[in-house]
């Protein structure tokens, strides 16, 4: 499993770090290096937030501008698999209740 972001100049000292899988999972910089090495943290921050709110994890998609990718840990990836389980377990619960 495997989640790209891009790395966007927006001012001369400004850079936009984006999740394009995660809607809102965005965040700015100084350097692109800084982008860089905050990725990972910024994708467990989505992450996280996705599990707090009972909200699905979006499965991965190819995103042909991308300037990096973050590897999920294989453990971390079972986690995430039976997190969207649940949520889809939770969902036709709440279907037939109503």
């Amino acid at each position: 499993m495997k989640f790209s972001y891009t790395i966007r100049q927006v001012s001369d000292s400004k850079y936009e770090l984006r999740f394009p899988d995660f809607i809102g999972a965005r965040e700015f910089f100084l350097s692109e290096v800084q982008a860089h090495q905050e990725a990972m943290n910024i994708f467990l921050e989505a992450v996280q937030a996705r599990f707090e709110n009972k909200q699905r994890v979006p499965d991965s998609s190819a995103v042909p501008e991308s300037n990096g990718v973050i590897c999920v840990p294989g453990t971390f990836q079972e986690l995430i698999i039976q997190h969207n389980l649940s949520m889809e377990k939770l969902s036709e619960i709440q279907d037939v209740n109503e």
